[in-house]
């Protein structure tokens, strides 16, 4: 038996127990979890604490007036792009914050190549529609042309192929293996576009359409344990619902770029998929490396006139102008608030910094509630110490982000009992439709992704106590979360991972999107943020963790031999 099959097996008999485990701690917490998209949990119930009775105590959390105070006090900084100083400037606004809470605060510094565009343009020189084009966003981290911009034919390619993932979404190894065999056909489809092109695109300025994969609420449905619909209106998600949203271009663009580059345009356009009002400002993808060509995005009405005018090959004049800047310093936050001292274990509460809008990222405003929270119940009520970490690189290539925590704190993953994640607070849903572009009136839809072990009990009866409607706890695919609270559930550590992705999540808009932002619901997230931590303190760390958190804490990184 080879070595890979023997990790497989290893990791299966590790992370999944049978349904019937989950049904034993369903059955035990009064948990309605449809056994159909139920994921395999380990039968051992032993030491859980069970209620439907919300632990927090709202009078010392923050009210929605005062979290709509926090929340502009934080755009009033402007957009929070990884290195920049309004990204330092709230920093050290939550480093005097926590130190105000009683929080032993300290930092851990990184270096990497700050890239800040300042302006970008495309011109058509030729033909019926020369003049002006309306761009929506520049692509971040991609090569600065100067003032002088460049100059070129523009070819058009075709549509960017869709993702599509192969293989059966309940296996978790089938899922990272078929995740890398997409990227790889991505690649060789893109390419094989390009040199269909008549007389190549060398030299060329490149139009392609970006689509936005039409996900919809059902295919998220193999990864569900739990869906808390609680009210009598239609509190979550059907299956058949809309999922469709801009940032998920962020999951695959950067490897069309990067097939790109090889051709040898001098520039790309993309077209998004998407209405004017919800292209405009789109900061995606991010964290990747700085390319060598520039690229823009327009809206899809924009560019069927691009399209129609591109039959011609007219001359444009693409610029983008940025600011790149290597060795650029950016400090992650990291905080110590005692408990009572009975134990040395820790729970890890953890958010990054950077982002564009009132949404992303509002998790340190969480953080800092949950600092003043738990300072003003005292140490004795809680037996662990709680790690704040809040850290930087969402947006900057290069830097480590939750995985840089993992790596400058063993001793601390070694003490975590459980980590806890937060993202997005306070979201709404707006859809991109025939309709336009328009909010239902609904919160976001919410994603509470999970460790394969008993944690899922108190985050389902937390989600239940707080009355946490339209949200979903799910299994992670193998070692991955989609949140960036990954890095902790790999490490070992039973792992609690929040995140609302809505279509503006990552836009740079004039308003920050504060008319998108709903504080009732950032009052209630903050309500189940206090509840969940208070309830994984009671809990013993041998039974949080038992099952894939064992797993990854003892089996290293045998998965990346799988292709």
């Amino acid at each position: 038996m080879s070595q890979d099959e023997l990790t497989r097996r290893r990791f299966l008999r590790g992370a999944g127990a049978g349904a019937a485990g989950l049904a034993g701690l369903a059955g035990l917490a009064g948990l309605r979890i449809p056994m159909a998209r139920a994921a395999a949990l380990p039968p051992s119930a032993q030491g859980l604490g069970l209620s439907l009775q919300s632990s927090a105590d709202p009078a010392l959390l923050p009210t929605p007036d005062q979290i709509l105070a926090q929340v502009e006090a934080m755009v009033s900084y402007g957009p929070r792009l990884t290195g920049s100083d309004a990204q330092n400037a709230w920093i050290d606004q939550l480093e005097a914050e926590w130190s105000e809470a009683g929080v032993s605060v300290s930092r851990d510094h990184f270096t990497f190549t700050r890239w800040l565009a300042q302006s970008w343009s495309l011109d058509l020189l030729e033909g019926a529609s020369a003049g002006a084009v309306p761009i929506s966003s520049p692509f971040p981290y991609t090569a600065p042309t100067g003032p002088q911009g460049v100059t070129a034919p523009l070819v058009y390619v075709g549509p960017v192929p869709l993702p599509s993932i192969p293989g059966n979404p309940l296996d978790l190894l089938s899922d990272r293996w078929a995740l890398a065999q997409w990227r790889q056909g991505l690649a060789t489809d893109v390419k094989s576009q390009l040199a269909a092109v008549p007389g190549g695109v060398k030299g060329s300025i490149v139009l392609l359409e970006a689509p936005v994969p039409p996900l919809m609420a059902g295919d998220f449905t193999p990864f569900v344990t739990y869906t808390q619909d609680s009210t009598e209106a239609k509190a979550v998600a059907d299956a058949d619902d809309d999922y469709k949203r801009v940032w998920v271009v962020g999951a695959f663009i950067q490897y069309v770029l990067e097939a790109i580059e090889e051709a040898g345009p001098i520039g790309a356009v993309f077209i998004l998929d998407a209405s004017p009002q919800n292209a405009a400002g789109q900061y995606t993808p991010y964290a990747q490396p700085l390319f060598s060509i520039p690229a823009l995005y327009v809206d899809r009405d924009t560019g069927t006139t691009l399209r129609a005018a591109a039959k011609g090959t007219p001359k444009a004049r693409l610029t983008l102008v940025a600011d790149v800047a290597p060795n650029t310093p950016s400090d992650s936050l990291v905080g110590i608030m005692p408990g009572d001292g009975s134990t040395d274990e820790v729970i890890i509460l953890n958010s990054h910094t950077d982002g564009q809008n009132a949404f992303e990222e509002n998790g340190g405003i969480a953080l800092t509630a949950m600092a003043r929270y738990f300072a003003a119940l005292g140490p004795k009520a809680r037996r662990r110490t709680l790690v704040f970490s809040a850290f930087t690189g969402h947006f900057g290539p290069g830097l480590p982000q939750a995985q840089g925590f993992v790596d400058d704190h063993p001793d601390l993953i070694k003490r975590a009992a459980a980590s806890v994640t937060v993202e997005h607070f306070g979201a709404t849903e707006w859809l991109d439709n025939a309709r336009g572009y328009y909010p239902t009136g609904l919160p976001e839809v919410g994603s509470a992704w999970h460790s394969q072990t008993p944690i899922a009990v108190p985050l389902v009866e937390s989600m239940r106590a707080n009355s946490f409607d339209r949200c979903s706890a799910l299994r992670p695919i193998g070692d991955y979360m989609i949140a960036v609270g990954g890095p902790f559930h790999k490490a070992g550590v039973p792992t609690i991972s929040y995140i609302a992705g809505p279509n503006y999540l990552v836009d740079l808009a004039p308003n920050n999107h504060l008319d998108k932002l709903d504080t009732n619901r950032f009052a209630m997230e903050l309500r189940w943020f206090a509840d969940i931590t208070q309830r994984l303190d009671k809990l013993p760390k041998a039974v949080l963790q038992a099952g894939d958190s064992d797993v990854w804490a003892h089996d290293g990184d045998s998965l990346t031999a799988i292709p």
